[in-house]
């Protein structure tokens, strides 16, 4: 192989065996296939990558089976189902896909509760096209039959599909139905460390898309434990695929058996009056990290279901007030939201208000402008520990510590991302070696007492730092005009509230 790396055992002459493979060959393989080797007009880089984690959730399901003695696990497909798909092509291999996919997505577990997992892979998946049959079977057969899967390191198995991801940001970011985007991963391991995220935590994702929150946390919680338990992460979306491709990502990331209860559920999170964690007895969330749709088309907000909500807004509103009010005391959480949640009126200004009352909302970070593909809207991470009302009726929250990462700052996912390195002094300001209470003021760090932020007009949290904000930190045009587009869109949503509530005379 061109790649280098290798088939069965990589005794041949110059291949590696698979023990030695790393994410980013694995990555380049299968992408050079997709260029190479398949009609890229008929086939999506999102398509096809689906496909490359159904084959590879099959054939590490048949692999599994035989292994040797006690270490084999039973396959949750049928047994033949990996040895005579290889066998296929055309029509044969279209019918027998479809199929499996319908027989592996059923959601009647009665009789199979071992399929849990696999139903959420296989939801709603379909096959390529007919006519794309020759492109899939030789990605079967050159790509996937001939290697042994089980001893590609885990790490870089599950490294070689998030690559993949991050390369189908462009796909990902057009699904604006249901208002995906991905995170990038040196913000997620920033909100890792200031939440203090460890092995003994359950951590959920309420709005998970395609889980890069949960393999975040995974890995931090991975540093000092080799040995999580299944019911670890937890993770909801209401969009079938990215669900399928979060499934994937766990289970790639992590190894863990395809017979085991699946982290992820489809799911429309803002319907329930309880995390996203599924029903296990005596477990309960202790970390929550969300990146919720700020906005998105077709899908509207249903207060239907929500009495328990301070008041009924938007996305980024409701998944705030969903965690602040369903947490247990004592969890933590980082929450994502726009400029907007900071100092609108109406519900947001209800949830601010609240928020600090109920919670110990102890950060704020700003983050740089033209963080997140395609989108103008400005971005802040919320922190915050769900706490108990206070007999005096104080406020949980004591001090607001605000963090500007954006003056001066302005990157974009592909031209200047973001590096860990970007994070460094948010993380040592947020976490001084005497604690919490040994924070301190700098240029780029503030404290504000409540009782100040709660004088304030409408509770706004849109706050500073000590910079002073320079000229060019406005951002593009492209973002300073979807920015006028997002504000003129809240301002019709007042009116409209305002419209309907006139007399019809």
């Amino acid at each position: 192989m061109a790649s280098g790396l290798g088939r069965g055992n990589g005794a041949a002459a110059g291949v590696q065996p698979e023990r030695l493979w790393n994410g980013d060959a694995i990555a380049d393989r299968f992408w050079k296939f997709y260029r190479e080797e398949t009609s890229t007009r008929a086939i999506t880089r999102l398509q096809f990558l689906e496909h490359v984690g159904y084959l590879l959730f099959l054939k590490l399901d048949h692999e599994r089976a035989q292994r040797a003695g006690r270490f084999a696990q039973q396959p949750v497909a049928p047994v033949d189902a990996w040895p005579n798909l290889a066998l296929l092509s055309g029509d044969a291999l279209h019918a027998r896909l479809t199929g499996l996919m319908g027989d592996l997505g059923n959601q009647d577990l009665s009789d199979r509760p071992d399929r849990q997992t696999a139903s959420v892979v296989f939801r709603d998946a379909q096959p390529w096209d007919l006519d794309r049959m020759a492109e899939l079977n030789k990605l079967i057969v050159e790509q996937i039959d001939p290697c042994r899967w089980l001893t590609v390191p885990q790490a870089e198995l599950g490294r070689a599909f998030s690559r993949m991801l991050r390369d189908c940001r462009d796909d990902i970011d057009l699904k604006i139905e249901t208002g995906q985007t991905l995170t990038p991963l040196p913000v997620l391991n920033a909100i890792t460390k200031v939440l203090g995220v460890g092995p003994e935590d359950v951590v959920i994702d309420p709005a998970c898309g395609t889980g890069t929150t949960l393999i975040a946390a995974y890995h931090a919680m991975l540093a000092a434990n080799r040995q999580l338990a299944p019911s670890a992460l937890a993770g909801a979306d209401l969009d079938a695929q990215m669900c399928r491709l979060a499934m994937l990502n766990i289970l790639l990331h992590t190894g863990r058996p395809f017979a085991d209860p699946a982290p992820v559920q489809l799911a429309d999170t803002l319907k329930r009056k309880n995390p996203v964690l599924r029903a296990v007895s005596g477990v309960v969330p202790t970390v929550a990290i969300c990146n919720p749709p700020f906005k998105s088309n077709g899908v509207q907000p249903d207060a239907t279901m929500r009495d328990d909500f301070w008041a009924y807004g938007d996305f980024p509103t409701n998944f705030l007030q969903h965690l602040a009010i369903t947490l247990p005391q004592g969890a933590r959480a980082a929450v994502f939201v726009p400029d907007g949640v900071l100092f609108g009126a109406g519900a947001a200004a209800t949830v601010r208000q609240n928020l600090l009352r109920n919670c110990d909302v102890h950060t704020l970070l700003r983050l740089p402008t033209g963080l997140f593909h395609r989108k103008g809207v400005k971005s802040n991470i919320l922190f915050f520990t769900k706490s108990a009302p206070k007999p005096s009726g104080e406020p949980a929250t004591r001090h607001l510590w605000v963090y500007d990462a954006r003056t001066g700052n302005h990157h974009t996912d592909t031209g200047n991302p973001v590096t860990e390195a970007d994070f460094d002094d948010f993380v040592a300001s947020c976490l001084p070696e005497g604690g919490f209470s040994a924070r301190t003021e700098s240029k780029r760090f503030r404290s504000y007492p409540v009782a100040e932020l709660l004088a304030l007009p409408k509770t706004s949290l849109d706050l500073k730092a000590h910079l002073a904000p320079e000229l060019g930190d406005f951002g593009s045009p492209k973002e300073i005009a979807f920015e006028v587009a997002d504000r003129l869109d809240e301002a019709a949503a007042h009116f409209r509230q305002v419209a309907e509530a006139l007399p019809g005379q």
